[in-house]
């Protein structure tokens, strides 16, 4: 049914809620994952400006050093438990949402999966909201998967 699964992840702690939730989907189906952390450049006309923004020192440049760290345990702490996981880092000029509806299209996966996480208003207005705008974007179906607090956290 899902072979393919592509997990867009965010370096929190709703990383590993998806994840464990996905992985049970994985081990059933014989599913392959893919972990994804993308990293969205500023608009820049200029090639030079891109690779400025990934030079030594830049947030770029500690956002790649942020994934290979984090990546490749997530990568190995699920092989070990049988899942077949690939990882990657994506540097994209799009905005995050389009550049992983376009890639999951791209490389042909059959599942998108994020944390569903709960925002208010003003925190969709000042962060926007990925999840939904994968959501509406996406042909692909798409997993939400809760991030795990209980009734009475959410209160």
């Amino acid at each position: 049914m899902y072979k393919k699964i592509l997990i867009p992840l965010d370096g929190s702690k709703n990383d590993e809620v998806v994840i464990e939730h996905v992985k049970t989907l994985a081990l059933e189906f014989k599913s392959s994952l893919t972990l994804i952390l993308v990293y969205r450049l500023a608009k820049a006309d200029d090639p030079f400006e891109r690779q400025m923004q990934m030079e030594d020192g830049s947030s770029g440049y500690r956002a790649r050093l942020r994934a290979e760290a984090y990546l490749p345990k997530l990568e190995e702490s699920l092989r070990r438990q049988g899942v077949e996981v690939v990882t990657e880092f994506l540097i994209v000029e799009e905005p995050e949402a389009q550049a992983i509806v376009r890639y999951a299209r791209e490389k042909d996966f059959d599942l998108i999966a994020l944390t569903n996480r709960e925002r208010s208003p003003i925190g969709n207005f000042f962060f926007g909201n990925i999840e939904e705008k994968v959501r509406r974007r996406s042909t692909i179906p798409v997993l939400f998967v809760s991030e795990g607090r209980s009734q009475e956290e959410r209160s």
